[in-house]
């Protein structure tokens, strides 16, 4: 029945706001009914005294008083009975917290008991609402709907505490709708260079990632695990990351082939931010976010044409704030923006769980179960190697090393198409340099195919995000 309650009903909520505030004033206060009578009315005082002396008296003092008493809790359980929909229907937890052995006897609803029967009506239904999510949830945002796989939201559900979870599907919906609007409303005005009007704080940061899956489901893209790589054509979004207070220079196994390079005068070393789990926390499961800057190829090779500059963003389930990243580095790593947390205790278990999930892990295909990870495919990969061994057998080892340029198998798709178009007009008559030309195409399509974005930017298999993907906009 915990399911079908979309919320309080007018009785039980005057109950409760009366306990908030007597709670927060007098630990003892108790149930007094208005002027109007036996039924509570919300805004009125509701708690339970001598009706004479306006105070609380002995059980007993007077029969009125009893009955008064009487009244109240009646009252009480009448409106818990309402909300389950007969007393049969309710909770045994709940039940228990109401103590219905003191009900006919004569004594006061105290503000704490009012408070603990709701805490309890609170867990119980949290649980069942959690237990009971269905498999997609519909989520209308802007006139829009995006389907939602129960793994996107049923960790926000579960790790939400139960007084602040939502009661209900709509509810459920309605945080996720508002959550995506906001998320695209923070990218807008960021773009637009106005990322000063929002605070880059980890439920910022949150929201915007779940922009970001809304803008893969359009493409009937999904990310359970894997990476983001989205438009970021002034690096402005990178930028606005930098100005959270959670931000920290961390290692990562991640855009390798890029982390040393200059970026806007500071080395490229990914970054990270800690998101706290609950209704403003990340999806999936994921706890924090891995990001970077994908750096745009134009300025290689004096000015020749290459991929265009990109955000790359990782959600992660452990920190990584305890990593092996000299302090020379770390200062070298931060933008004019930056300021790097201090660690804080949790960080040790974070940074050690976030290694072991490395090592195990390591290795394992990009593609697997689904995954959406930026590293080269094993199909690239082999291309990438049957070409240069066949170009140095013909003894072509100037256009193998081309191809072989700038950490190739670190720097993903986009470097090896750079590479490969270099070394294609270095002689484009070569027939070894044909085949090879023709090899990697093949795998890179195969790699691609049935996935959105520009192959000249791609990494690997990781979900590409592009401006027009961002605002909303259809």
């Amino acid at each position: 029945m915990a399911l079908d309650i979309n919320g309080y009903n007018a009785t039980f909520n005057a109950f409760v706001k009366f306990a908030d505030d007597g709670m927060r004033t007098n630990g003892k206060a108790v149930a007094r009914f208005g002027e109007g009578g036996a039924q509570p009315l919300e805004g009125r005082t509701i708690v339970a005294v001598d009706p004479k002396t306006d105070k609380v008296g002995k059980i007993g003092r007077s029969l009125e008083q009893k009955e008064l008493n009487n009244k109240v809790r009646t009252a009480f359980r009448n409106a818990i009975i309402d909300m389950f929909g007969g007393e049969n229907n309710i909770p045994p937890s709940v039940k228990s917290a109401m103590l219905l052995s003191d009900y006919d006897k004569g004594k006061p609803l105290t503000a704490r008991r009012i408070l603990a029967v709701k805490t309890a009506i609170d867990n119980y239904n949290a649980s069942e609402f959690a237990k009971n999510l269905p498999d997609t949830l519909d989520v209308d945002v802007g006139g829009e709907t995006f389907t939602f796989d129960k793994w996107h939201y049923k960790s926000i559900v579960a790790n939400t505490p139960s007084a602040e979870c939502p009661r209900s599907l709509d509810e459920l919906r309605q945080l996720l709708s508002g959550r995506i609007s906001h998320g695209r409303e923070i990218i807008r005005d960021v773009l637009a260079g106005n990322g000063g009007n929002h605070r880059a704080t980890p439920a910022n940061v949150a929201d915007m990632t779940l922009a970001l899956h809304a803008a893969a489901l359009r493409h009937g893209e999904k990310m359970q695990n894997g990476s983001f790589s989205v438009a970021d054509p002034d690096g402005r979004l990178a930028q606005w990351l930098d100005t959270s207070q959670e931000v920290y220079v961390r290692a990562s196994s991640h855009l390798k082939g890029y982390q040393k390079m200059q970026v806007d005068g500071h080395l490229n070393m990914t970054r990270g931010i800690d998101i706290p789990e609950g209704k403003n926390g990340l999806m999936a499961g994921m706890r924090t976010i891995n990001y970077g800057t994908v750096p745009d190829l134009n300025h290689l090779d004096n000015g020749g044409s290459g991929p265009n500059r990109r955000l790359f963003l990782k959600c992660e389930t452990f920190g990584a704030r305890i990593s092996a990243i000299s302090p020379v580095d770390v200062a070298r790593s931060k933008s004019n923006v930056m300021r790097t947390r201090y660690v804080n205790a949790g960080d040790f278990k974070q940074s050690f769980e976030h290694t072991r999930s490395y090592f195990a892990t390591r290795g394992e295909d990009p593609t697997a179960g689904g995954a959406r990870k930026e590293h080269m495919t094993d199909r690239v990969k082999t291309a990438l190697k049957t070409s240069v061994a066949n170009l140095k057998a013909a003894g072509r080892k100037d256009l193998a090393a081309i191809l072989e340029e700038g950490n190739v198998t670190k720097s993903g798709t986009r470097r090896l198409l750079h590479n490969l178009n270099k070394a294609f007009m270095l002689d484009p008559e070569d027939a070894e340099m044909q085949k090879a030309a023709a090899m990697i195409f093949k795998a890179v399509d195969e790699d691609a195919a049935g996935l959105s974005g520009d192959l000249n930017n791609r990494l690997g298999n990781e979900i590409m995000i592009e401006t027009e993907d961002l605002t909303g906009d259809k």
